[in-house]
């Protein structure tokens, strides 16, 4: 058990950060504009952001922006996929993600510069928020991850002239 502890820890320390992210994801849905699916795919987003700013700290800058930025891009895709498309991209985003901090920076060469804490933490943080969307999309929890995508604004009421003027065309 010692020589997990160093892993487990910080992986529930991550995990528990995200569990209290999705209470306030949850808390957003009472406000339609931000909404919890916006805040879950933006949250993808910005974990995969954050690896972008830590190539820098690495001895091959140029390399490892080139891959962090790949990682920002696949990862970013899956949330706004997710935004904009079914809810599914955010479940397998979250879950994939978990597996580029691990093979690229705990057990990679990104282990180098990046701090074990670091990577095992965002791991239990993306694996909290994966198994929330799961259960909350097929157990219909949260009505935001419900929709196909985010329903279009309404078209305002026509004028009398305007109704007239379309009748026409």
């Amino acid at each position: 058990m010692d020589e997990l502890t160093p892993i487990l820890i910080p992986a529930a320390v991550g995990a528990l950060l995200g569990a209290g992210f999705v209470v306030l994801a949850r808390l957003s849905a009472r406000w339609p504009q931000l909404g919890s699916r916006r805040m879950l795919g933006y949250a993808l987003v910005a974990t995969a952001a954050l690896y972008v700013g830590l190539a820098f700290a690495s001895e091959n800058v140029k390399a490892w922006f080139g891959i962090e930025m790949t990682g920002f891009a696949i990862f970013g895709s899956f949330g706004l996929l997710g935004l904009v498309g079914s809810p599914w991209w955010l479940v397998v985003g979250f879950a994939l993600h978990p597996l580029w901090h691990v093979q690229f920076h705990y057990l990679g060469t990104g282990a180098v510069f990046t701090p074990d804490w670091f990577a095992l933490g965002l791991s239990g943080f993306d694996a909290a928020v994966a198994l929330y969307l799961l259960v909350a999309i097929l157990g219909g929890l949260d009505a935001s991850l419900q929709r196909k995508a985010p329903a279009a604004p309404q078209q305002e009421k026509l004028t009398r002239n305007e109704r007239r003027l379309s009748k026409k065309s």
